[in-house]
């Protein structure tokens, strides 16, 4: 018999001045399920008649078991007058609280509300630490929780707290309980391995929903900074890619012959240049003049074609 029964049985069992039962009316159950909080004697006896609603022990908690072994039996059975004594030492009854369950998605339903007031969810997920977490609870039980204070990190998301029932007969302590906000991003990833000096095309990459704590710092965020660029190291399909990692491609290399233009509204000029250095589309470089040999600043406009804004 454990502690618990020992303390709190014993005292419910006075009951002076009771006629004795007959010992052939009396059968012990080797097992009992209580749905309340208080064992009776009918729970443990079959044959008690009319006595069988006299409360004689608090039930265990909702979920949990309660073995009550011949020698507390045989002490039952002479406070309350029964004509009746265990046949050997391992005559028991094995008394469990009927409950119900609320299971983790429950709890992190009940929790969301909580937790919305400390700091916007905004489609983030929150996620338990334990995700079989179980909390057994009386059949008739309120399903509302009751957390306790909540601590919260903003940087890492993660938080910690407890959790009971409103009526507080759900366990005999509260559960405590921990887990993570995790947020996420919507960012474009490669579709397949991107070897340096391809040039990314919209097929390439894709929109994933990612985990924000998983990205790197400075990871491209939209798909348009992408799509055109060329990576400075291989990129690996589903992963977020760092602006560092891309650079726009190429089209003018150094020493190239490039076509120098100077367009304006009212004239149409080109002449033959030497690129000094590499550009991609866009860029500014130093070009020279073949035939007069004045190097100048050029924007790159195409593959091997350059603009300039003033005389040649």
């Amino acid at each position: 018999m454990s502690r618990l029964a020992s303390f709190i049985l014993l005292p419910l069992f006075i009951c002076l001045g009771m006629p004795s039962a007959v010992a052939a009316d009396l059968v012990l159950k080797p097992a009992a399920t209580v749905k309340g909080a208080i064992i009776h004697l009918g729970d443990i006896f079959a044959g008690t008649g009319t006595r069988a609603t006299v409360g004689i022990a608090e039930a265990p908690p909702p979920g949990s078991k309660m073995i009550l072994g011949s020698d507390w039996l045989a002490a039952l059975a002479r406070s309350q007058h029964l004509d009746w004594h265990p046949g050997s030492g391992f005559d028991q009854v094995v008394v469990e609280r009927a409950s119900r369950i609320i299971g983790a998605d429950e709890i992190v339903d009940q929790l969301k509300q909580v937790l919305q007031n400390r700091t916007p969810l905004d489609g983030a997920e929150v996620k338990l630490d334990h995700g079989d977490l179980r909390l057994a609870v009386a059949m008739d039980a309120s399903s509302t929780l009751v957390f306790g204070d909540i601590t919260y990190d903003p940087a890492s998301g993660r938080f910690a707290t407890t959790v009971s029932t409103a009526d507080g007969g759900s366990v005999p302590n509260q559960l405590r309980l921990s887990g993570q906000i995790v947020r996420y991003s919507e960012v474009p990833t490669p579709t397949r391995l991107i070897a340096p000096g391809e040039v990314i095309g919209k097929d390439d990459v894709v929109m994933v929903r990612l985990r924000n704590d998983r990205l790197a710092q400075g990871v491209v965020t939209q798909l348009s900074d992408l799509v055109g660029m060329t990576p400075r190291r291989s990129l690996q399909p589903g992963e977020a890619v760092r602006a560092a990692d891309i650079v726009v491609p190429v089209v003018v290399h150094r020493n190239s012959l490039v076509t120098i233009v100077l367009e304006t509204p009212t004239m149409h000029l080109t002449a033959e240049g030497k690129a000094t250095e590499d550009g991609g589309l866009g860029a500014v470089i130093r070009v020279a003049n073949t035939h007069s040999n004045r190097v100048i600043d050029a924007v790159v406009t195409g593959p091997n074609t350059v603009r300039v804004e003033s005389p040649l």
